[in-house]
């Protein structure tokens, strides 16, 4: 397996998911949430006016992209009041990303590290519970225990070495169930 972390824009990711967290305290939504919203005209800024969508605690929305940015689809996990954010929050945000994206039977996909600097709680920590959630899920595994997928994990350059760190952290936790190789 392979965990990549990546800082690309989202002009040129061609994941056939991107999967974000928002929180319902953030008007209008930001990190990586708040630049897919720029990339799409003001949708999801306009689904929050709408009361369409709250960012309630695993509100999940699916969105089409509709060619503004090269991933087709991009999965919206709510997670609360930012302040409320906790460690098991993010990891159940992680494990639900996973399920819902095997759900639509999305074949590989990115996701970022939500409230990463905005809230209290340390970026490599969040990095290692939100991709322990991803990783528990169990859907990167196939019935042999092999991991089919790669991971791709979304990073601004100011916590760019938080998350790298975090992923060494993954890494170890680990190391007795699957070979992993991060690449940045």
């Amino acid at each position: 397996m392979q965990i990549k972390v990546s800082s690309e824009p989202l002009d040129i990711l061609t994941y056939d998911s991107l999967a974000f967290g928002f929180f319902s305290d953030e008007r209008p939504p930001r990190g990586y949430c708040g630049l897919a919203d720029w990339r799409l005209d003001g949708l999801v800024s306009k689904l929050i006016v709408a009361g369409r969508i709250t960012g309630a605690f695993m509100e999940k929305v699916l969105i089409c992209s509709d060619h503004r940015i090269p991933s087709p689809k991009i999965l919206l996990v709510g997670l609360g009041e930012s302040t409320q954010l906790t460690y098991e929050k993010l990891y159940a945000a992680g494990h639900t990303i996973s399920q819902t994206l095997d759900e639509i039977e999305c074949v590989d996909f990115a996701f970022d590290i939500p409230g990463s600097g905005r809230c209290n709680l340390e970026v490599p920590k969040m990095a290692v519970t939100v991709v322990s959630g991803i990783f528990d899920a169990g859907n990167l595994k196939q019935g042999d225990g092999n991991v089919t997928s790669d991971m791709v994990v979304l990073s601004n350059r100011d916590f760019f070495d938080e998350i790298v760190l975090g992923m060494h952290e993954f890494k170890i936790s680990v190391k007795d169930k699957i070979a992993i190789d991060i690449v940045n």
